[in-house]
């Protein structure tokens, strides 16, 4: 029902859920008392995969060195590569950080804004365009991971998201000729 990552830097912990009775995915991110939950809509969910699958190609350096043609089987590999060394998986609902009776209600996110530098990825989760909230930096591997965990709660969802790149819609399959 949740997948978890290793820890991120800024964060700690990123955990994700569906509620069904909000029909929204649920983020949390940061541990224990410290964990902020945000809700997050089909909506924003699918333009977050595909924005998150565009950065990671963009931003890829071995992409940027491969012909044109190989440059979503690049990413690709770099996903699967990821995902081989990570420990996301469904996790047992158990696992999902607890919610108080005097917890401060979950903060519906309106917009995602990702920077990039050459190390690392900034996600700053706002309830509105202009509004502050919670921030995220992490790896490109992480950022493989969290994408992956996105495209896989979306699934258990039953959202059937449309997805605007080969290489995620394929990183579920592997051919070996």
């Amino acid at each position: 029902m949740t997948d978890t990552t290793q820890p991120a830097p800024a964060a700690g912990q990123v955990s994700l859920g569906y509620s069904a009775r909000e029909d929204r995915l649920v983020l949390w991110l940061g541990t224990g008392e410290e964990a902020k939950m945000l809700f997050v809509t089909r909506r924003l969910c699918a333009l977050l995969i595909n924005g998150l699958v565009g950065v990671l190609a963009r931003s890829s350096p071995t992409a940027a060195h491969a012909p044109a043609e190989l440059r979503n089987d690049v990413v690709l590999m770099e996903h699967q590569g990821a995902m081989a060394a990570s420990s996301v998986g469904p996790a047992d609902a158990d696992t999902l950080p607890p919610i108080s009776g005097d917890a401060p209600p979950p903060m519906l996110v309106e917009t995602v804004n990702i920077t990039t530098t050459p190390s690392d990825f900034r996600l700053v989760f706002r309830p509105s365009p202009q509004g502050d909230g919670p921030a995220i930096t992490l790896s490109r591997s992480d950022l493989h991971m969290v994408l992956e965990m996105l495209k896989r709660q979306s699934e258990l969802a039953q959202w059937s998201l449309p997805v605007d790149s080969g290489w995620l819609a394929a990183s579920g399959q592997v051919t070996v000729n």
